[in-house]
């Protein structure tokens, strides 16, 4: 869902953009186009590492759960 909102915003963006260009002087606004397209990258990876990290962790504790109950079971 994250990449897809971010796909949006960019598509959003972008468009506005377009649609602006008469109005827009592109070499003034370049620097902040150029900013927002990387904070929003930098976003999205932070988003997916944090899910990422997230999902390891509930795999291990699941993992480790799974081998508690197995040990219990042999004892």
């Amino acid at each position: 869902m994250a990449v897809e909102e971010s796909v949006c915003f960019r598509s959003a963006f972008f468009s506005t953009l377009h649609r602006s260009e008469t109005h827009l002087e592109f070499s003034a606004i370049l620097p902040a186009v150029v900013t927002i397209a990387d904070e929003v990258d930098a976003q999205l990876k932070q988003q997916m590492l944090r899910f990422m990290a997230a999902d390891e962790a509930k795999v291990a504790k699941t993992a480790k759960a799974a081998q508690a109950a197995q040990a219990a079971r042999v004892a």
